[in-house]
């Protein structure tokens, strides 16, 4: 959003001039009040340019007694507040905000006194964007960074980013690469956009199998956990010891999890989500095993059931029901559909795509199908889930209300390094998926060894 923004500083000064009518300047008004304004006198509104835009467009609201400063003046686009960018008294420009539905709404009103608030009867079309970027990475290259360097120096890695990737409370990505050049290495960075950097976190020795990354949504930091059964040690990244990696305890099993010792049991945890309404983390197992633990003490229960054996499997995703915490969904690669646990009732079914049929289509439910779902989560409204679909090099959105199954970005079925418009972007095994606070995607796009960003504006 930021970068839309900011290409429109440059288009003010020109829209200010066309503003006309006495306008004072775009900056701050003087102290005291808001000139201009009659108290006394209700706001008028008379008419608003353009009636289409996308976001950051540039509306000029006509009408009478807006006064000259613009800190003064609240717009709103539905329950979106918008940027005031200048005012007179007959006329203010705005910048249209984020997503605020496509169907607006714009109401005015001044200060803290909403008994002066009025409406338009017009409405404001607003036209939802979505666009493909690469945050870091693009090309296979022959080095990984070392300690903190930016973000727009990485324009390839030498490994893959090809597990699950995490988003902390300060929009920091974490992604974990396997070292093919040293084995039984994982390397963890963390990534943040605004700042420009990646930073190398951890390199986890030569004894561990593998490393999950997953949030605490209760603290907002990024914890990790091993991907071998029986491997029960855990932490997280400590964001005020400059992110360094805490070791917390080793989880402890109020059953035994039952596993295949030896080679099997390696990588049979791909995943593992915190359940927001517990604070419990959950995985599900290769083997068909389902348990969760408490980060704080480490207790573990072992919630495995015979029904849990028709849906073994790698499982990279798993996604609570934003309506009902006691409802948990997970991915199986393998068996390219989506099952829905009911915890409290220790039920199994299939609840998205074809059980053990490959393919592509859209659609409802239990008609659509994937192609080795991997990573999915949550839009923060609670209102779809997104799936990253690997082999059909996209990304996949379900939406709750009705049980649709769409394609959200990506050309179906068509690998390739590509960004821009989300419909003619291209990816290449994506497996890594999360989603901050404003609705950007960020993925762990495999086979580009990239870590790419899918903006909803």
């Amino acid at each position: 959003m930021k970068n839309f923004y900011r290409r429109s500083r440059l288009r003010l000064l020109l829209a200010c001039l066309l503003i006309g009518g006495g306008l004072p300047s775009c900056s701050d008004s003087e102290e005291g009040g808001n000139p201009g304004y009659r108290p006394d006198q209700p706001i008028v509104l008379e008419s608003f340019t353009p009636t289409t835009g996308s976001i950051a467009t540039q509306v000029i609201i006509k009408g009478k007694n807006f006064g000259t400063d613009p800190k003064a003046l609240n717009v709103y686009f539905n329950e979106k507040r918008a940027a005031v960018i200048s005012a007179t008294g007959e006329r203010m420009l705005v910048l249209a905000p984020k997503l605020p539905g496509e169907e607006c709404i714009i109401s005015v009103s001044m200060g803290e006194n909403e008994e002066n608030k009025t409406q338009f009867d017009e409405i404001f079309n607003y036209i939802i964007q979505t666009n493909v970027s690469t945050v870091a990475g693009g090309t296979q290259g022959s080095t990984m960074p070392t300690g903190t360097t930016s973000l727009s120096s990485v324009a390839s890695f030498m490994d893959k980013p090809d597990s699950p990737i995490a988003i902390d409370k300060d929009n920091n990505i974490y992604v974990r690469f396997s070292l093919s050049s040293e084995e039984n290495v994982h390397r963890v960075y963390m990534m943040n956009e605004e700042a420009g950097s990646i930073k190398l976190l951890n390199d986890f020795g030569i004894l561990v199998t593998g490393i999950i990354l997953s949030r605490d949504y209760k603290s907002g930091n990024v914890y990790w956990w091993h991907t071998n059964m029986g491997n029960e040690d855990f932490g997280y990244f400590d964001p005020v010891a400059d992110y360094a990696s805490v070791g917390s305890g080793k989880t402890k099993w109020d059953k035994p999890l039952s596993y295949t010792e030896g080679m099997p049991s390696w990588g049979g945890r791909q995943g593992f989500e915190m359940n927001p309404a517990d604070g419990k983390f959950y995985f599900y197992s290769n083997e068909g095993v389902c348990a969760r633990w408490d980060p704080e003490t480490g207790q573990g229960e072992n919630l495995t059931t015979e029904a849990f054996k028709s849906s073994q499997g790698d499982i990279k995703g798993i996604v609570f029901d934003p309506k009902d915490p006691n409802i948990a969904y997970f991915a199986v690669q393998g068996q390219h559909c989506i099952y829905k646990h009911d915890i409290a009732a220790g039920t199994v079914e299939v609840w998205a795509g074809r059980q053990n049929m490959p393919g592509y289509l859209d659609g409802p439910l239990a008609e659509a199908q994937f192609n080795n779902p991997c990573q999915m989560c949550v839009d923060p409204e609670g209102e779809a889930f997104y799936v990253a679909d690997r082999e059909n090099h996209c990304i996949r959105k379900i939406t709750l209300s009705n049980g649709y199954v769409s394609t959200f970005a990506g050309t179906p079925r068509t690998s390739g390094y590509q960004n821009g418009p989300a419909g003619t972007a291209l990816f290449n095994k994506p497996i890594g998926l999360t989603v901050n606070s404003e609705g950007d995607l960020y993925v762990g796009d495999s086979e580009n060894y990239a870590i790419r960003r899918i903006a909803i504006e």
